[in-house]
């Protein structure tokens, strides 16, 4: 399940090939995720810049904070070098820059005033997105754990039905859903690699709570008539699937059926338009027209979807500036929603890999009508 240093080695050829297409000499990989991406190796982001630097030809070379030695040791790069600590003298971009062979260099992430600096030691250093458009299709090997990680999203959601039908908090809720997937999860997979995401994440939100798309959970007790949110991500090997529903709490009246159907709508329309060679922007379209047609573009707050990887939220984006045409192996959310403010939120999410016909649902939780009742007892 775990990615191989085999793959990780394969991965840092690709971008060596990638390096002679766009003619520079190197790249420095400074991106927690990129890093994670070329080498495997996971560790705590803080403000002391990690690099990796991958030559055109040639062995990669790592540069790291001392507090890393160790770890960065371990894994299968050769080449490791250290600095004491942020921002050191000589500063660590100057220290950096100066061990890089070549001339002509790539970076892949930079604050301005870290490349102002970087551009008074070189001035043929220049930003590269390479590693991030080699990371918008996964392999094989990331879609399987992708797959994994959206078993335990599913069943996030499972563990919240149980807590609402127990008549938990909101934070109580989340809880008893956390704790009871990471546990299965550590049964089923063994030691799993904590970075700073964790292994799970969410938020469970009751009735008008519902309402705010990155609402803050509080001690609100489920009550007749409420939408309910329950929205998550695991994370296996910190490739993260989501998965998140809306549950309805006792019988419900028309006017929350109608918003609720507006949402399946456009949650069906995307799943319908996601497929190679469309646009992000144009499945996006597709996706909130339908909440458009239904009457309810005021509650529109945000677009369908993004990508999904590494990152919570990586590209592609599925919004309407983006023209990124989808291809078999990219995997984005299918998320989108309604929000009546003072009344509740709407919204179903689930993970889709992008296949060589349409696309597959990576997360599978029944999403209809009947299956998102709750009865009170």
């Amino acid at each position: 399940m775990k990615l191989s240093t085999d793959w990780y080695k394969r991965k840092t050829k690709q971008i060596q090939a990638g390096l002679e297409e766009e003619q520079i000499d190197g790249i420095l990989l400074l991106d927690p995720f990129n890093i994670y991406y070329a080498t495997g190796f996971f560790h705590q982001s803080t403000e002391r810049p990690l690099g990796f630097y991958i030559p055109q030809y040639g062995d990669p070379c790592f540069y790291v904070p001392y507090l890393e030695k160790e770890m960065a040791e371990a894994t299968w790069v050769k080449d490791v070098q250290y600095y004491f600590d942020f921002p050191g003298e000589p500063h660590v971009f100057k220290w950096m820059m100066e061990g890089l062979p070549g001339k002509y260099i790539g970076v892949d992430k930079l604050g301005i005033r870290d490349w102002n600096f970087i551009q008074t030691l070189n001035k043929h250093v220049k930003i590269t997105d390479l590693v991030y458009t080699m990371r918008l299709a996964k392999d094989p090997e990331e879609i399987e754990i992708l797959d994994t990680a959206s078993i335990y999203a599913d069943y996030m959601v499972e563990m919240t039905r149980e807590a609402i039908l127990n008549k938990m908090t909101e934070t109580n809720a989340f809880h008893f859903a956390r704790d009871e997937t990471v546990k299965r999860m550590k049964k089923e997979l063994g030691e799993l690699t904590f970075v700073n995401q964790g292994l799970v994440n969410g938020a469970v939100l009751y009735g008008p709570h519902s309402a705010h798309p990155h609402g803050l959970m509080g001690d609100r007790l489920p009550e007749n008539g409420n939408s309910i949110e329950a929205a998550f991500g695991a994370l296996v090997y910190t490739y993260e699937s989501e998965s998140e529903h809306t549950f309805l709490y006792g019988e419900p009246s028309k006017q929350t059926i109608s918003y609720f159907n507006a949402m399946y709508a456009a949650w069906k329309a995307g799943i319908d338009a996601a497929k190679p060679g469309v646009t992000c922007a144009s499945v996006n379209e597709a996706s909130l027209n339908a909440i458009r047609e239904a009457g309810y573009e005021q509650f529109l707050r945000h677009r369908m979807g993004h990508g999904k990887g590494l990152q919570e939220h990586e590209a592609p984006w599925v919004e309407a500036g983006d023209f990124t045409i989808l291809k078999p192996g990219m995997i984005i959310s299918d998320e989108p929603g309604l929000y009546v403010p003072g009344y509740g939120g709407f919204r179903h999410s689930d993970t889709l890999v992008i296949t060589e016909t349409g696309c597959r649902r990576m997360t599978k939780y029944p999403r209809e009508l009947e299956t998102c009742i709750l009865p009170i007892h």
